[in-house]
């Protein structure tokens, strides 16, 4: 009886391993494949995505046209998500390192408040944009279902990866795939 219920605890061990891997990791994929749409935001890879102009924390108006001949990350969070949370400090880290290879992160927080989206800002220290999308307009062209959920935008704004849910931005095989983006960009 005891082997049985080994077996069967080793079996759900990594049923759960294998999916944590299938939904942390990014596939490094070649940019010339068929098109797949992403089913949340019905944007099909390789394909523009909606332009946007939001408002930062300062009140200053900042386009997504501003980030043209860069690899852009377009994050969605929100103060009061757990895993947006969880992921700021890596973005951050992540950030700091890639942004001298021609990397951006544009955060668009979907929060109503401005003082909540200030507090997550300085709580995370973040140097990267940090926009206001307090309509939800923005969120709602994207598609999104959730927080956090990334787009990662070719330097000309066209789709090459949809990501729904936290990552370890720092992850070395994470970093790994956004500095081949960074160089398929150069």
């Amino acid at each position: 009886m005891k082997t049985i219920k080994y077996i069967f605890t080793i079996a759900i061990v990594i049923g759960l391993a294998a999916f944590v891997v299938s939904r942390v990791i990014p596939r490094a994929q070649p940019r010339h494949r068929s098109k797949q749409v992403s089913t949340q935001s019905g944007t099909a890879e390789g394909d523009a995505v909606p332009p946007f102009t939001l408002q930062d924390i300062d009140g200053n108006s900042e386009s997504l046209n501003h980030y043209t001949g860069k690899l852009v990350l377009v994050n969605f969070w929100a103060s009061w998500c757990g895993p947006c949370n969880e992921e700021a400090p890596s973005l951050e880290s992540m950030y700091k390192k890639l942004r001298p290879d021609g990397l951006t992160i544009v955060a668009i927080s979907i929060d109503r408040q401005k003082e909540e989206v200030e507090s997550f800002v300085r709580k995370y220290s973040l140097t990267f944009p940090v926009l206001m999308d307090t309509d939800g307009r923005v969120a709602a062209e994207y598609g999104i279902t959730g927080v956090p959920e990334t787009f990662i935008l070719t330097s000309d704004h066209k789709l090459l990866k949809h990501i729904i849910g936290p990552l370890d931005w720092t992850s070395d095989n994470v970093m790994g795939y956004l500095k081949m983006l960074i160089t398929e960009e150069k």
